[in-house]
């Protein structure tokens, strides 16, 4: 009888462990301390803006804009389009329903950014169209914290100081557009 209550309890805290083991580990959403705004367009990632302390509060957060010049990114995604786009911004990188517009100083540097993504052609922060609300959350998340990003219903908002917030529109459960837009850099 001893012997079948020690091989019963020993079977017993074997099964504890292996399920203990198996329960998958829950992150924290602790935002990290630094993020980017970068967009991957035609197989290339660009990088317009960098935010450092996002773990403190929204007045402690440093901006610092990457000065980027066209003649940068136009190394990378190619000579841009003159035209009107949907942004009015006057020069634009356009494929399909994807539009990054932007203005130049002088100087050829980046004055102002538009990024208004319908398509599948290029995605912002990791996030694509098509892209279910769950992963975009989750991707959103680990980049920038639980706090600077918002859902509503339709709508996933990340704030992001000194532009308005980068925003992902649901439609049935899934990313239908991404918009961005960023003066001053």
């Amino acid at each position: 009888m001893k012997k079948m209550k020690k091989r019963f309890l020993a079977i017993s805290i074997c099964f504890a462990v292996l399920f203990g083991s198996l329960t998958p580990v829950q992150v924290a959403d602790a935002a990290p301390k630094t993020a980017s705004i970068t967009v991957r367009y035609k197989g290339k990632n660009v990088t317009f803006m960098t935010y450092r302390n996002l773990n403190k509060s929204y007045s402690k957060i440093k901006i610092t804009p990457i000065s980027k010049k066209y003649a940068t990114i136009k190394k990378k995604w190619g000579k841009a389009k003159k035209m009107t786009t949907p942004l009015n911004f006057p020069n634009a990188w356009n494929t399909g329903k994807s539009y990054i517009g932007f203005t130049t100083y002088k100087n050829g540097k980046l004055s102002a950014i538009g990024i208004d993504i319908w398509d599948k052609n290029a995605s912002v922060c990791g996030v694509k169209v098509g892209m279910s609300k769950k992963q975009a959350l989750q991707k959103l998340r680990k980049q920038f914290g639980k706090k600077l990003v918002t859902t509503e219903k339709n709508l996933i908002a990340v704030n992001v100081p000194p532009a308005e917030p980068f925003y992902v529109s649901i439609k049935s459960g899934k990313v239908e557009s991404l918009y961005y837009m960023c003066t001053g850099l």
